[in-house]
């Protein structure tokens, strides 16, 4: 036993005390200890210890557990865990939904992707032979100092939230009793905001420069303040070209959070281009999806990095090589846009045309679905004749305002 630690009067149950505290020579304790569990593996011929506690009662109810998981057989393993193992059966776990996110869901194929990655590349390889145990919030730190000069501030928060993960799951499984990432100070966000907005009028000339495939994605974005991975799971059944509604989130793997399931109205210039769509798809059966991929893939959903290379030329933008910058490619060039500038121009227009607040948030899927009555919750197999009556209302009034605009715009042009 380590000279600092001593035994409680609870069984199995120690106190570590400070290297200065005077009972390592003997003497009185004039320190604050911390507390752990300790108890013996017969199977593994081996001691296990509990993390450390502030309190003896928090040590024993640790311990307690530990007697319990051995006498289940399931005991942390007994060699140290390296970074890189730790970071393949986390992967792994989180593939087979063994392990949840932050909020007790599943993890998202693309979230698995990103921390994936984030680990694999700017992590492993600095801490990858290091046990699990040994990386301290200082090695974080370090890495993040490193990062920062040469990736965004989002990037490096990324990183950091996947270390942040691991450990969770970690802990969870007392392979570890902290989290070097916990506190570390990340940098500042210096990501260009998105303050494209278009006018009705100019967003009408976008989509109609566009072949209707292409256009639809964008529509969605801007008319029905659809998010990008909503927008490309969206199937025929979960929009409704009578009632005039589109129910966003019905794919657990599209809602970013219980609010992004929602229903919003289609104002009348998407409900064109959504009766368009379907006549010329020789009336796709309700499986289909509205946005279908343009070739094959692995995922199986619209590619937006091809969209938005698409739209750009149908745009009249150029470039010399993937990696370079989009340069006008005719004088006629329209001011391009990016689907996520398409849901700020939805919020903008609903802004001005009125829309309350409250009922503004839950069409942008920013609200939790049931403050507001009515709302999410009913789903499109539930529609008898109309929307609630707040929804009804909002459609009234965008449309009001995208016909007024678009008047005012081209009234503009002739004088």
């Amino acid at each position: 036993m380590a000279g600092r630690d001593r035994r409680t009067r609870y069984q199995g149950v120690f106190a570590r005390h400070r290297t200065s505290c005077g009972v390592t020579d003997g003497g009185r304790c004039d320190c604050t200890p911390s507390y752990y569990g300790k108890v013996y593996d017969r199977a593994g011929r081996r001691y296990v210890s509990t993390k450390r506690f502030p309190t003896v009662t928090a040590a024993r109810a640790a311990r307690q557990k530990l007697v319990e998981l051995m006498e289940s057989g399931e005991l942390p393993q007994a060699a140290p865990v390296r970074f890189r193992d730790a970071h393949t059966r986390f992967v792994e776990a989180a593939r087979d939904g063994r392990v949840l996110n932050k909020h007790g869901r599943r993890y998202k194929p693309s979230a698995i992707k990103d921390i994936d990655e984030c680990l694999r590349v700017h992590v492993v390889p600095r801490f990858g032979g290091r046990r699990l145990t040994d990386v301290r919030r200082s090695h974080v730190q370090a890495l993040v100092d490193d990062l920062t000069p040469a990736m965004s501030g989002s990037r490096v928060r990324s990183v950091v939230n996947a270390i942040r993960s691991l450990y969770r799951w970690a802990q969870d499984r007392e392979m570890v009793g902290h989290d070097p990432a916990g506190l570390v100070r990340l940098p500042s966000m210096n990501a260009t905001p998105r303050d494209r907005v278009a006018t009705p009028a100019e967003f009408a000339g976008l989509l109609s420069a566009l072949p209707i495939d292409d256009a639809l994605p964008y529509a969605l974005a801007g008319y029905a303040m659809g998010r990008r991975g909503q927008i490309v799971r969206l199937r025929w059944r979960e929009e409704d070209l009578d009632v005039g509604a589109i129910e966003w989130g019905v794919d657990e793997s599209a809602r970013k959070s219980r609010a992004a399931r929602r229903v919003v109205p289609a104002v009348r210039p998407l409900k064109a281009l959504l009766k368009r769509a379907y006549l010329e798809r020789g009336k796709p059966d309700g499986d289909q999806l509205v946005c279908p991929p343009m070739k094959q893939s692995r995922r199986g959903v619209l590619s937006t990095g091809g969209l938005t290379t698409r739209a750009m030329k149908a745009w009249g933008w150029q470039r010399a090589d993937p990696g370079s910058p989009w340069n006008r490619a005719r004088p006629d060039a329209l001011d391009p846009i990016g689907l996520h500038e398409c849901r700020h121009t939805a919020a903008t227009w609903l802004d001005a045309a009125g829309v309350s607040p409250k009922v503004a948030s839950v069409l942008m899927g920013h609200a939790t679905p049931e403050a507001q009555a009515g709302a999410a919750p009913i789903t499109l197999s539930r529609y008898t004749h109309t929307l609630p009556d707040a929804m009804e209302r909002a459609r009234r009034q965008l449309d009001a305002f995208i016909e007024d605009a678009v008047a005012a715009e081209s009234r503009g042009r002739a004088t």
